[in-house]
């Protein structure tokens, strides 16, 4: 009895030939098997894709972590004392990455599409495993180092889950074509059963994942609030060196409502503005002050500080991208840049009818006004002539005569506010929820969050009917006439039904045509194995000549197998039509010894 496996037929098909190459390291066409996928095979493939998996949501979150950039290049400042766009490096490696594995994913796909064995090479195992082992690193560590980003991650599926849910119903069904056909080809009833069952459940789930999405944009035009007023974090950071005149003036040309800044006081007693706790990164005191680089801000007089310079820091580490849009006049200009006294922005202010919020530093127990600090920046506010309405001042200072915005530790913000009569409230951007939005606005207080400079973030909290939004990019936002995207309640319903409907009856139409495939392919006489008996020719010398052929065709194919494949694959033989390597030795047997007793029948 001569076993023969299933006839592979080959074809001059260079795509087939990049295909396995790519993934395999199979280049030639002997080596090209369309054998089942083994248990290991199958093992890798899942291996790769929730890798993939794995990768898409880490591109997701550095995306939306764009919206705090720049917190997390000052954050790698103070490790490392040097401006990093740590940003930009990981966006670059996950996106490498990223496209690392979609190639991946898309060859194991074409593999299951043509019929061939899911065969990974070991090198591509090898950085498969080293992708998941730094995709759980970064998390590791970003859960770490920034924890509050997860909060806004889960922020952003609400203005981004209506697309999601929409693509990826979209994704699947486009994937059904290739479900159906491997379902098709389950051994069992049973096994396909709980296949079949997993996959619905995806599929039900997926259909009715909008009941469980509350997007605020999703509501007729009519019901949209105002636009929120934009404040000026520190200014116009993005296009001016920032706590800087020619900032907040830069701020003041994109009809902000107001203007961001930080105080803190120099040793002989005048407030200055000015963010950080040492002159490091925005000033030039390596140049100045060379023994003095880390030294505290409130150990130099004003005098010294008046010498520092506040602009060439910009136009040198170019933090937003953006130096490359200015003028030479406006190089100059912030080249020559010194840091502002509080009077000076006081003054400044006054010509105005900006908002200022002032965000104070005390001093430490060494100064000599450390028990006078807060006392000397309320005095000059109220000195300033500035309406007390125009004042606010971070923190729970109740005690000023200035509009207060407290960051309240309670389980209960609005009856925290309204007990100490709070008029304003300032949260971090991911602390504050419409409801309680809607709950300040029914008592008059005015809601701000910081920092918002993310389009989709902005025109989430629109949505909601935020007051003010504290930002570092009031260029971007002043330009927005309406949020990126709302939808009436009726017509989203209509799009996510319709959708849905078209799903289900392209799935449905999909299983039956892969069906209708499955029973033709059934019948087809090329699949079907010739396993019949060879019978014995009258004519020898005529039934030696064939089977002669059939063992150089045997043996080319052990050859093939023993040169090119040392780890003992099964390829298969580059030929009209090959057999299976693993049951060619076992037929070569059976072929000699035929082949001896017909020589001794011949003889006899």
């Amino acid at each position: 009895m001569v076993n023969h496996a299933k006839l592979q037929y080959y074809k001059q098909n260079y795509c087939l030939v990049c295909m396995t190459g790519l993934l395999g390291c199979r280049w030639h066409r002997y080596k090209q098997s369309t054998r089942d996928s083994r248990k290991r095979d199958l093992v890798v493939f899942t291996l790769v894709l929730l890798t993939f998996l794995f990768i898409d949501f880490l591109l997701y979150y550095v995306l939306i972590a764009k919206n705090d950039v720049y917190n997390l290049n000052w954050y790698m400042f103070w490790e490392f004392k040097k401006w990093i766009s740590m940003h930009t490096i990981l966006l670059a490696v996950v996106v490498t990455l990223f496209c690392y594995l979609f190639l991946l994913m898309i060859l194991s796909v074409c593999h299951v599409i043509n019929g061939h064995q899911l065969y990974t090479h070991p090198v591509h195992i090898v950085f498969v495993v080293l992708c998941l082992c730094f995709c759980i690193a970064v998390t590791v560590v970003l859960d770490e180092l920034w924890k509050t980003e997860w909060a806004v991650v889960w922020l952003s599926l609400k203005i981004t889950g209506p697309f999601l849910q929409i693509g990826v119903v979209t994704l699947m069904t486009a994937l059904t074509w290739i479900i159906a056909k491997q379902w098709l080809t389950l051994s069992t009833c049973c096994v396909q059963f709980v296949w079949l069952t997993v996959y619905l459940i995806v599929m039900s789930g997926l259909y009715i994942s909008p009941l469980f999405i509350e997007s605020p944009c999703v509501k007729v035009i009519k019901d949209i609030p105002h636009k929120p007023n934009i404040i000026g974090h520190r200014g116009a950071p993005a296009l001016a060196p920032e706590n800087t005149l020619i900032s907040f003036q830069t701020a003041m040309n994109y009809n902000v409502y107001g203007i961001e800044t930080d105080i803190r006081l120099s040793y002989d007693g005048v407030p200055f503005v000015f963010h950080d706790s040492t002159f490091r990164r925005t000033t030039n005191i390596a140049d100045v002050f060379p023994d003095y680089i880390d030294s505290s801000v409130s150990a130099f007089n004003i005098s010294e500080i008046k010498q520092l310079n506040v602009g060439s820091w910009f136009l040198k580490e170019n933090p937003f991208g953006t130096v490359g849009d200015l003028s030479d006049e406006e190089k100059n200009i912030y080249n020559s840049q010194s840091i502002p006294t509080f009077e000076e922005l006081l003054t400044f202010v006054n010509k105005t009818d900006l908002i200022l919020m002032v965000d104070v530093f005390g001093t430490s127990e060494w100064h000599p006004e450390h028990n006078r600090t807060r006392e000397i920046y309320m005095e000059m506010i109220k000195n300033s002539g500035i309406p007390k309405s125009r004042v606010w001042v971070t923190g729970n200072h109740k005690d000023y005569n200035v509009t207060s915005i407290p960051f309240p530790e309670t389980n209960n913000p609005v009856q925290y506010v309204m007990r100490d009569n709070f008029t304003h409230v300032n949260f971090e951007h991911h602390m504050l929820s419409g409801e309680e939005i809607k709950e300040f606005q029914k008592y008059n207080i005015t809601t701000n969050v910081f920092q918002v400079s993310a389009v989709w973030l902005y025109s989430l909290y629109w949505c909601m009917g935020l007051s003010s939004v504290t930002s570092d990019k009031c260029h971007v936002l002043e330009r927005l006439k309406e949020p990126i995207w709302h939808l009436p309640p009726r017509n989203y319903l209509i799009l996510w039904i319709a959708v849905d409907v078209l799903s289900a009856l392209a799935v449905i139409t999909i299983f039956i045509v892969q069906r209708i495939h499955h029973n033709d392919d059934a019948i087809n006489p090329e699949s079907v194995s010739l396993n019949s008996r060879i019978r014995i020719s009258e004519n020898f010398s005529s039934t030696r000549s064939r089977r002669s052929m059939k063992e150089k065709l045997l043996m080319k194919d052990v050859t093939a197998d023993i040169f090119d494949d040392p780890e003992g694959e099964d390829y298969g033989i580059e030929s009209n039509y090959t057999v299976q390597s693993l049951d060619g030795q076992a037929m070569a047997r059976e072929l000699r010894s035929n082949r001896q007793q017909d020589d001794r029948i011949e003889l006899t």
